[in-house]
């Protein structure tokens, strides 16, 4: 008996013990959510089941410019966002070929829809998020983002990763959210279509904090 009992306890020792350690370690990977915030498979979108977009042309100056309008499908309707598409120079529009939402969910944490946005057409690209906040929506310039945390680690000029022809390429970008914050995570690969890749073969993987985050 006097076995069976000292086996009893040693059980329920060890029970007890994994009862309090497994919320400590358990903790980090359970509190972590990542997005893919462009998907290999997915288009742009003009609208998405929160988000309806329109366009607008402006004049400005001495030119016209094409705005992509985001808004709310809520009731009444408001505008949450708006980019710059195209531009009218000397009467002829120069527009982007591609452009839109290319994922969208709660990236932040908040309860409120968060958005991925690509354009680009024969030269180059352009890449934002938008991060839903008290305020309105925040516009995160991802290229520049990448491009500052290149020169924080080399301390050189970074190349400029929205050219189609560059040397680099911007690609594999995940968004992080916990409870310590967002984190961006991006890798910038040599360009397989840029001459200049002949000499260039290192890839580059960023992990940057949201304070480090440009408009």
């Amino acid at each position: 008996m006097c076995r069976i009992s000292l086996m009893s306890a040693k059980r329920l020792i060890i029970a007890a013990l994994l009862l309090i350690l497994t919320p400590a370690f358990g903790q980090g990977p359970t509190g972590t959510k990542k997005f893919v915030l462009y998907p290999a498979d997915a288009k742009t979108k003009k609208q998405t089941s929160t988000v309806i977009a329109t366009e607008i042309h402006i004049r400005e100056a001495d030119h016209e410019v094409v705005y992509q309008v985001f808004w709310s499908r809520t009731t009444p309707k408001r505008e949450l966002f708006r980019l710059e598409v195209g531009r009218y120079f000397t009467g002829k529009l120069v527009q982007l070929w591609n452009y839109g939402i290319a994922n969208e969910g709660d990236f932040n944490g908040d309860g409120l829809p968060d958005y991925s946005w690509y354009g680009g057409d024969d030269t180059g690209e352009e890449r934002y998020l938008f991060l839903s906040s008290e305020s309105g929506y925040k516009r995160v310039d991802l290229l520049k983002t990448v491009e500052a945390a290149w020169q924080r680690r080399f301390k050189n000029t970074p190349p400029d990763l929205g050219l189609l022809d560059g040397k680099y390429e911007l690609d594999d970008i995940v968004l992080e959210y916990s409870a310590a914050g967002l984190v961006l995570d991006a890798t910038v690969r040599p360009n397989p279509i840029s001459m200049a890749t002949i000499t260039t073969k290192r890839t580059y993987r960023f992990s940057i904090g949201q304070a480090d985050f440009k408009p």
